[in-house]
């Protein structure tokens, strides 16, 4: 009887649509952000769990449809006249919605997985926890779906419940201190080299194990069997609030920070998540580093942002958004103005009545800027001089002085926005 049904319902049923629309959603979320999983088998299970935002609503509302239909139909009450329990064909209708989700997910994860293969430099410990984690969020969201279906066959409940859960899933990511946030399958925020406790991950399983079958048991009327399942899933409630408030919080893998380097000088290196960017990232970085050979102060290595080396001689260059789909980087013109940095991200206080002037501030942004904006400053002018010789721009003024004239006024620039003087900076001016 089940499978019967359950084969009529993956051919015919509500299940083939609930297969295209999470195969759209996925697809569309992995097309967005391939800086967020390219090259990263963690990084690829991590979003998935971000990807549940969406695809957790898209099971609830199917699984609605799935038995509202039926229920609108009276099926339900035509099923009862025959021998088999009535929970079977309802049984059936979940498990063909749950498959019809995870295999509309799976195509694009697969194609995604065949790109990672040959690309990744780096197999986080039990990275695949993280997925498995969001598989089993699938299958219980549709248990909610059919849970809501049976007792309101109403065909807005679908969509109402699609947007509602979509809402209690959104709103707990913002609530970085709520306990709701453990509770919750979705993953807010999480960096390329965040990883979580396996026992974490395991008592996520445990608990959405437990709630799938305490709701589907609700949704059968088989009181008795919601017994065990919801004894198991309170006393799984109690696990964060005896853990402490580091439960639940991500940890650093400390092999996915690990430095892979060049072998020659100007040293550049990458953190091992980020390997397979290596040669990428030396082609664009060795040119301006050996142009900053002789500046007083300047870095003599360029190092992955990720690693958290503070070193004086070292320029931090952020990685985290330049991982591309086929292993390039994404951003290259990002990365040609990462050494700009040394200009703008010294944490430096906001000029006095410029507070709301971002580049007066000394906070322009290399990534998104062309250059420092036009200011009557003197400080502003110096800065603007520097970063056109950074970027091997015409520099009024600075050309005219002798190769290591130049490079002795750009230490002193360096050393003056490092310490944020600006009254340093307007003595430097260039006419």
């Amino acid at each position: 009887m089940i499978g019967r049904v359950l084969r009529s319902d993956l051919r015919h049923g509500t299940p083939p649509l609930v297969a295209l629309l999470t195969a759209i959603a996925m697809t569309w979320m992995l097309a967005v952000h391939p800086d967020a999983w390219a090259g990263q088998w963690t990084g690829l299970s991590t979003y998935l769990r971000v990807s549940l935002l969406i695809l957790v609503p898209l099971l609830v509302a199917g699984g609605a449809w799935r038995i509202g239909r039926e229920r609108r139909a009276q099926l339900d009450e035509l099923l009862a006249t025959t021998p088999r329990p009535d929970w079977q064909p309802m049984l059936a209708a979940w498990a063909a919605v749950t498959l019809g989700g995870l295999a509309g997910a799976a195509l694009p994860l697969a194609v995604a997985m065949i790109l990672i293969g040959p690309q990744a430099t780096h197999v986080g410990a039990g990275w695949w926890w993280t997925g498995l984690v969001g598989l089993l969020a699938l299958a219980t969201a549709a248990a909610l779906g059919v849970l809501l279906g049976r007792f309101v066959p109403l065909r807005l409940v679908a969509p109402v419940a699609g947007i509602t859960v979509y809402l209690g899933l959104a709103v707990p990511i913002y609530l970085h201190e709520s306990p709701w946030t453990r509770l919750s399958p979705v993953i807010g925020h999480a960096g390329p080299a965040d990883v979580w406790p396996v026992g974490y991950h395991a008592w996520q399983a445990a608990w959405l194990l437990a709630l799938g079958a305490v709701l589907l048991a609700l949704a059968s009327r088989r009181w008795v069997a919601t017994t065990v399942p919801a004894l198991i899933a309170v006393g799984l409630l109690v696990v964060p609030a005896r853990a402490g408030a580091d439960f639940g919080e991500a940890g650093t893998d400390a092999g996915a920070v690990a430095l892979v380097c060049t072998d020659r000088v100007p040293q550049v290196c990458v953190t091992r998540v980020h390997g397979f960017l290596l040669d990428d990232v030396a082609a664009v970085l060795e040119p301006q580093l050996r142009r900053l050979d002789g500046v007083p102060g300047a870095p003599v290595r360029a190092v992955d942002a990720l690693a958290g080396d503070e070193r004086a001689d070292t320029l931090r260059v952020s990685l985290t958004q330049q991982a591309g789909l086929f292993g390039k980087p994404a951003n290259p013109d990002w990365l040609r103005a990462e050494i700009t940095s040394m200009l703008y991200d010294n944490d430096c206080p906001p000029v006095p009545d410029k507070a709301d002037d971002a580049d007066a501030a000394g906070g322009v942004d290399p990534a998104t800027s062309a250059g420092p904006a036009a200011s009557a400053d003197p400080a502003d002018q110096t800065l603007g001089q520097a970063w056109n010789w950074l970027q091997e721009l015409p520099a009024d003024g600075l050309a005219a002085l002798p190769g290591d004239r130049q490079k002795e006024w750009i230490g002193r620039v360096l050393a003056a926005a490092r310490a944020c003087d600006r009254d340093e900076l307007r003595k430097l001016a260039l006419s």
